[in-house]
């Protein structure tokens, strides 16, 4: 059971995703911010080139920051 499935359960609105993976035609992942569509960056640099173990785990910390209104380290 995933996030979304977990709190459609305990009858809790679920959260729309900023930031997502995709990947690059290079083979290599990056973060995107899904408002601007835009790579999501960190100390001015941006979060592309990644593997995708690595993209799914910032994407996945991004989004709990967000989802915990709070201001992510990453970001």
């Amino acid at each position: 059971m995933d996030d979304d499935d977990a709190a459609i359960d305990r009858g809790e609105p679920m959260q729309e995703k900023r930031y997502e993976i995709r990947q690059e035609s290079n083979g290599c992942w990056t973060v995107v911010d899904v408002l601007t569509g835009l790579p999501a960056a960190s100390d001015g640099r941006d979060l592309t080139g990644l593997g995708k173990d690595d993209a799914s785990d910032i994407a996945y910390a991004l989004n709990e920051d967000v989802s915990r209104h709070r201001d992510s380290p990453l970001v």
